[in-house]
């Protein structure tokens, strides 16, 4: 099972960077990584908006949406806190979720934009 939902997670990471070409985004990073703590599985950008998305591959459309919880989105907001800290120029920001659902060979993507937004207390 485990090799399973490893493949089909890469796939889905593909399936999204490709929508996300396709719908006219910028692919500023893919998989960005900050040590061993912090990953967003992609970062666009649309004129000056930076997007923090993060892609989820499940079964059931429930269990992905379920699977960005709290702890995952406190970690996005640190890694997107960090990220935005080092670019040269001031951006607004939003984070999205694309969720992949089924089963790699019949599968449907959604994309939910402005899915979270970080509170000023660090709250989602």
């Amino acid at each position: 099972m485990g090799n399973f939902s490893r493949d089909w997670g890469q796939k889905a990471e593909d399936v999204a960077y490709e929508y996300c070409l396709k719908e006219g985004y910028v692919i500023k990073e893919r998989n960005w990584r900050l040590g061993n703590s912090f990953e967003i599985d992609l970062i666009l950008q649309r004129d000056n908006i930076l997007i923090f998305a993060e892609v989820k591959a499940r079964q059931t459309s429930e269990e992905a949406l379920e699977a960005v919880d709290i702890n995952k989105r406190k970690k996005m907001i640190k890694a997107a806190d960090i990220y935005l800290r080092y670019q040269k120029e001031d951006f607004e920001y939003r984070f999205d979720i694309i969720t992949i659902v089924g089963t790699p060979e019949h599968y449907m993507l959604e994309h939910y934009p402005d899915a979270f937004i970080p509170l000023v207390n660090g709250r989602c």
